[in-house]
Parts: structure tokens; sequence; C-alpha cells
């Protein structure tokens, strides 16, 4: 008899245009397990297995807390229940804890280099905590394990682009000064040098969020006017998550300026629809492997990010195409999404 789990999650919309993974995931671990139980704090747009429920924790504190404790319990007595699996949830792992007790072991995904208080309470109380790439995770313990990212790769799946005589480059998450969006105009502005500004055409997909977000907006729209840009940098805001593969569809080179240590989902599914992928990132070190020292910039140099695209953008069709796929082989052999809900299942298993 397969074993049976609950999972812990912010929402459960194929639409939210960063959460939109999770139906994706809760169907791929599903497959692997009797039946799975999901608590999301908001639900939206989903069509999941028939062995999932899912149970809506809603708004409140206090109404949250209630909820899933009424509903872990009765988890409890009528499923096999092995383990209750927290994604990106710390606090509602130290929850799970102090409403289970150590009946049920607790393991937590967490992909986020930021440390907090929520964080150190669940690693206290998880037997496992899983994790992308060793740079992902801030914590120092024998309990995380390294397991990739999860890239649905059908949905991410190869295409070319039919070029319309420029070059589109593409960069794409919440507008937040983590981002670096502006390190990133301030390349294509020095790109513009050796290439005639016709030929470069920047697209940045998303929205900001918070009132600082919307202040860091205003910024990089006044830093595009001051650099002469206006025709060459178009700001998009973030689409559904079920449209987001056509975005990578339409560009040539996707680019990431995101903070060190941070390890986006972007990035790989980019590279998982076959386009060449550059970034300041060093945590990108490993997924990239011999073409690293060509596709990671400078993290302080925006010329040197602006050669790189020139030089891509140079490159021969032939050479292009054999990175295309290389870059892609590599998410679908090391973070794909069948892979890594096959590995969260057999850990479950295993409990």
């Amino acid at each position: 008899m397969k074993a049976d789990a609950v999972m812990i999650t912010q929402a459960v919309d194929e639409e939210d245009p960063v959460l939109g993974f999770t139906p994706g995931w809760v169907n791929g671990l599903a497959r692997h397990l009797g039946r799975l139980s999901a608590y999301c704090l908001r639900a939206g747009k989903h069509e999941l297995r028939h062995n999932v429920s899912v149970q809506l924790l809603g708004e409140g504190k206090l109404r949250r807390l209630w909820r899933l404790r009424k509903g872990l319990k009765a988890d409890l007595n009528e499923m096999n229940v092995r383990a209750i699996f927290a994604h990106m949830c710390p606090r509602y792992a130290v929850a799970a804890r102090r409403i289970v007790g150590r009946e049920v072991p607790i393991i937590l995904w967490y992909a986020q280099w930021a440390k907090s208080r929520w964080l150190t309470a669940a690693h206290k109380v998880s037997r496992i905590i899983l994790t992308p790439v060793q740079e992902s995770c801030p914590l120092q313990s024998d309990r995380v394990r390294v397991v990739g990212h999860g890239i649905d790769t059908e949905k991410f799946r190869l295409v070319s682009r039919k070029r319309s005589g420029n070059i589109v480059l593409l960069s794409a998450g919440r507008i937040a000064r983590e981002k670096r969006y502006e390190f990133l105009i301030e390349a294509v502005a020095a790109a513009k040098e050796a290439l005639p500004l016709e030929e470069l055409a920047l697209r940045i997909v998303g929205s900001p969020t918070v009132p600082s977000d919307e202040q860091y907006f205003s910024e990089l729209k006044r830093v595009v006017r001051e650099k002469g840009l206006d025709e060459a940098v178009e700001f998009r805001f973030a689409v559904p998550y079920t449209r987001i593969q056509d975005e990578y569809a339409d560009c040539d080179l996707f680019i990431s300026t995101t903070v060190r240590h941070s390890f986006d989902k972007a990035p790989l599914e980019a590279m998982a629809c076959g386009k060449i992928m550059l970034t300041t990132n060093q945590s990108f070190r490993t997924v990239l492997g011999q073409y690293a020292d060509l596709l990671i910039a400078e993290d302080q140099n925006p010329h040197d990010l602006a050669k790189r695209i020139v030089h891509i953008a140079r490159m021969e069709p032939p050479e292009c195409e054999r990175l295309r796929l290389a870059l892609r082989e590599a998410v679908v052999r090391d973070h794909s999404l069948d892979r890594l809900m096959k590995e969260v299942g057999d850990i479950i298993a295993s409990l």
C-alpha cells in the first residue's frame, strides 16, 4: 500500500504569476502516493488528481491555525500519513509539529537564502529540509538535502523563435530590488555601443507587489529614460503562469541578474524551453557546468555582461543550437518535476 501524506503550501492556483507551478507539484507528488491532503492559504484555478483533497485555510492567523489543527487531526485518523511536506512555509512546519507532536515526520522545502527565526524553528522540528542547490538554503546542517528544482519540462518544452530582425532579451520576475534590473538596463546600454540599438530589445516581465517595489519601478523607468532606451526596453506586467511559456518562446536570450544565493525557477524554465541563459549569479555554476564561464558574468560589472550579450548575439547558429540543447538537457537531467517528485515520494515512503 502506498504511503499517504499532507502538503502545506501558500497557494494552489495555476494562474498565479509566482506560485502557479504549485498545482503541478501537488499532482506530481500525488502520483507517488496513495492519498495527498493539501492545505493552502489561497486557492484558485486548478485541476488535481482524484487522490488529492484541497483544504483552504483562508484568512486570519487564528482561523488558519484552527482549520489546520482540525484538518490534521482528521487526516491522522483517516489516512496512513507518513509525512507532512511544508512547501516554503517554515511557520506552518512549526505549527504542524505542535499539532501532531512527534507522531509524523516533517519535511520542509526551502529555497531562499534569507534566514529567519521561523526557519531556525522549522529546522529544529523538521526531519529533512529539501533545497534545490546548496546555495539556496542558509542552513549548515546534515538535515539539508540538495534535490534540484521541480521544472515541468513538458510545459516548458524546446521552442525556437522565428527571428524578426532584432535580438530579444528577456528577464522575468517580480519588480524588486533583489532582481537588480537596473544592472541589466546598464548592460543593455553598454551592449548598444557594439550592436545597433534597433537590433536589441529588452523585455522585463513582472509586477511590483509592495510599495517599495513601486518606488523601485519608478526608478527603473527613470533609468531607461536617462539611458535613451525608451524604444529598446519594454516593461510587461506579470502574466499568469499558464502563459509564461509564451514569453520564453518569444525571446532569444534570457538574462537573470538576481542577487547571489537566490536560485530562481525562471532561468531554469527558460533553459527548459531551449533558451540560452546569461546570469550574474554564481549559484547557477553547477547547473551550467562546462558553460558556466561563458554564461556567468561578473556581478558588479555591467560591461562584462554587455560583452557576453554581444558575443552570444554574434554566435553562429549551429553553435547556438548546441548550447540551447545542452542547457535544456541539464534541466531535464537534474531539475525536472518528475525526478524531484519521485524523490520526495521515495523519501516519504522511507519514513
